[in-house]
């Protein structure tokens, strides 16, 4: 006996790329019946499987295309929140879901300045890192753009002062390595501290430890961000979180470390970030 099921599912996608954008997606089903149906069940009880498992496919169709449509819309609206797609799905960075909704109390104009600013310190720490020698921003391999942004920009921005081998010769850290992004699969995230190492200095644990460096120490807001780090993936055996401030309002161009371990505390902190730009965004 020949049997044909289908099923289908559409919906309204109202905070989408398009207004109101309404797709549709149907699957059908033909074949014998009896290769379809189990010994146990009944004919109906062989239709209701079929469509179920039909319509899931449906169902998780849209909601891809639901996701999609949501990431075009933010990327068009704000191109300050960053959003990495792995295998279809939308990681957003743990630094946009921190800051999504934070004041902003100067132009568009001055904030591009201040994070090329900001760019260029953690470019120059990177290649420090990666080679042993401290050079000028404007030697470092892809920092021009951000050098034209901050010499030419209205608040006459430094492209140098601060320090970061002068930070590590009062503040020694062995097995520096700079760090690889990643994503938290479970609160669906994505992101990546500065660089790891294990501390040798005063007031810090010899232990595994993930490093960021600030312009301007933020604790609370840069303690969730590393938090958030710490838990994911690649990132299990973390047990502290240091923040490095790097800077040229002071003589030797850096200023002290500051220390924490309460990374699970902060992370409950991270996560109801998190779900406020759920709430906000969709994803």
């Amino acid at each position: 006996m020949k049997i044909k099921i289908s099923s289908s599912f559409s919906g309204v996608i109202s905070r989408g790329s398009y207004e109101n954008s309404r797709p549709g997606f149907q699957v059908d089903v033909e074949g014998d019946l009896s290769s379809m149906k189990l010994p146990e069940e009944t004919v109906d009880e062989t239709i209701d499987r079929w469509q179920k498992q039909l319509q899931k496919t449906c169902y998780e169709n849209f909601k891809a295309c639901e996701e999609q449509a949501i990431v075009e819309r933010i990327q068009k609206e704000r191109a300050d929140i960053r959003i990495k797609v792995i295998d279809g799905k939308p990681y957003p960075s743990v630094t946009s879901i921190i800051g999504f909704d934070a004041d902003m109390y100067c132009s568009p104009e001055e904030l591009a300045q201040y994070a090329a600013q900001s760019n260029l310190c953690h470019a120059q720490v990177a290649d420090y890192i990666e080679t042993g020698v401290w050079k000028e921003a404007k030697d470092v391999p892809g920092t021009w753009t951000d050098i034209v942004i901050v010499t030419k920009g209205s608040l006459k921005l430094e492209c140098n002062g601060w320090s970061f081998p002068n930070f590590l010769e009062k503040h020694p850290i062995r097995a520096m390595a700079n760090a690889p992004r990643s994503i938290n699969e479970e609160h669906v995230y994505c992101g990546g501290p500065d660089f790891t190492g294990i501390p040798k200095f005063d007031g810090a644990q010899e232990v595994f430890t993930v490093f960021d460096v600030k312009r301007t120490a933020d604790k609370v807001k840069n303690f969730k961000q590393m938090a958030a780090y710490a838990k994911m993936k690649g990132y299990e055996n973390v047990k502290q979180m240091v923040i490095v401030p790097l800077n040229n309002k002071t003589q030797q161009g850096f200023s002290k470390p500051i220390v924490e371990t309460r990374i699970d505390q902060y992370f409950e902190m991270f996560l109801k970030d998190r779900e406020a730009f759920k709430k906000r965004f969709g994803i």
